[in-house]
This record gives C-alpha cells, structure tokens and sequence, in this order.
C-alpha cells in the first residue's frame, strides 16, 4: 500500500461547509490526498468507488488507498486524480445560486415546503444557469446514491458543477466525496452501538431529511436512475484492502451497512 509524507505540503484549509468538520486534505502532484478524521471516511470513500465501476454510473472520482504521514502520525486516507482539467474550477451550487441569485441555495430551499418542490428547484436552475440539459437525471442519481450508501454530508456546497474559466462552458461534476458514509462517523455511531439502530437515525440532505423522502420526489420527476452490479461476494472481496488499515470490527461494520442497504434497495439490482 502507497505510504506518503505529506509534512512539506501545505494542507488546504478548511472550508467550514460541514457541521460535521472538515477532513485534512492535500493537494500535490495533480493528486488529492484526505486522511480520517471522523472515523473511517478513506474506507467509505475507497469502497464506494470500487462498488461503482460495478454500476451504471458514467462519472466519478477513483479512490485508492494510502497511509499518510503528517506532523509525526500515520493515518488511514485515500487519494484520488484531480479530475478538474487545465482552466477548470468547482463551482458549488451554493456559490452558483448566490451569484446569480443574491442568495445562497441552502436558504432558498429552506424556503420551500416539499423535497419534490425543492428538487425541481435545483434542476430548474442548473439548467438555466449553466447550459446543461439532464439535470434532474443527475440529481435523482445523486439521491439515490446517497440513499443507498448513507451518506449524510451531500451539502449545497458539494452539490457542483465544473466550469471552464476560458470558455465559460460547464459540465457536470463526477460523483466525489463520500466519506461521510456507511456510518463512518464513529463518534455518532461508535461501534458498540446497534446498527440498525444508527441507520436509523442517518439523516440525509439538501432536500429532506429522510433519504426515502428525497429518492421518492426525484424518481417520481425524472425515472429511477440507477443500477448495480455487484454481489454480496464481490463486495467481500472489495473490502480486502482495508484489513491493512483498518480494525477488523470496522470492516465488518461496513460489510454489515452494505448488506443491509443490498436487502433495502432490491430495485437497484
């Protein structure tokens, strides 16, 4: 497994759009590089990367493994390709609305009463903003996602396009940041706990607070979007590469969380 010293870079500042805190990141050599900090995001974020090219979706950001040494510790973390090209710049719906809108999205959506409401909203304005076509399709993807691996950190200001500062020209962003899933926050869902009970109290985000909620407003506008492909063995055996990071009661944890969510959401496979 990658082993990096990190000590000479400068860690990129932390951009407070969690409630949850924010992950120490790298960037260095065209590379991101995040390490743990809530308890095993890498893992999360490693994992569910693995489980997608095993699924329909076209675009996301390719996790790998590594053990990062920073300030006299080794940490578990995961570092992935920077996938914005030469010119190109995130741009977070958060930001994009505030531009165009005087106001940011969080503020707007909390304004409206519905998940379906809240979801044409975002659609509607991406489109119209942006140029792009299939933004509904894209945020039913995301949901559904979310949904099915738990995540509980798709804020507005993750929520993103990618724009072009040469030619002014968008395209969607690959799926990221998903550390922040299978109960990876140990400190809200310590391992002794119940698992069933702390998927229970996962809530999601922007546009309710109940995943199902959120999957059922956006299939109902614009289709279900996605499919897997994977087994409960394969899943098994993507988990290997975490026996070098991780204490086994984690990996079965996600294991256990994986499972679950296979029995739950039959109508992806």
């Amino acid at each position: 497994m990658e082993r990096i010293d990190l000590d000479a870079v400068i860690r990129e500042p932390d951009q407070g759009h969690t409630s949850k805190g924010d992950q120490p990141k790298w960037q260095w050599k065209g590379k991101w590089y995040k390490a743990d900090y809530m308890g095993y995001e890498a893992l999360s974020e490693v994992l569910i990367s693995r489980l997608l090219k095993r699924s329909n979706v076209s675009g996301f950001a390719e996790y790998g493994p590594v053990r990062i040494r920073y300030q006299g510790r080794e940490l578990p973390g995961c570092v992935s390709d920077n996938f914005r090209d030469k010119d190109e710049i995130l741009v977070p719906l958060e930001r994009l609305h505030r531009a165009y809108m005087g106001r940011g999205l969080a503020e707007t959506l909390g304004k409206l009463k519905e998940a379906k409401e809240r979801i044409r909203y975002t659609a509607d304005f991406m489109e119209r903003t942006t140029g792009l076509t299939g933004a509904g399709e894209y945020l039913a993807l995301l949901v559904e996602l979310d949904a099915f691996f738990l995540n509980e950190d798709r804020h507005t200001n993750n929520l993103a396009v990618i724009r072009n500062e040469k030619t002014m020209e968008f395209r969607y962003c690959p799926v990221f940041d998903n550390g922040l899933a299978l109960l990876s926050d140990l400190n809200e869902y310590s391992l002794d706990q119940d698992i069933y009970d702390c998927i229970g109290r996962v809530h999601a985000k922007p546009f309710s607070r109940y995943f199902e909620e959120q999957v059922d407003a956006a299939e109902e506008l614009y289709g279900m979007q996605l499919h897997f492909f994977f087994s409960i063995k394969d899943i098994s055996r993507e988990l290997e590469f975490a026996g070098e990071l991780y204490d086994e009661k984690i990996c079965r944890r996600a294991e256990q969380v994986l499972f679950e969510q296979m029995r739950k959401y039959q109508v992806y496979f």
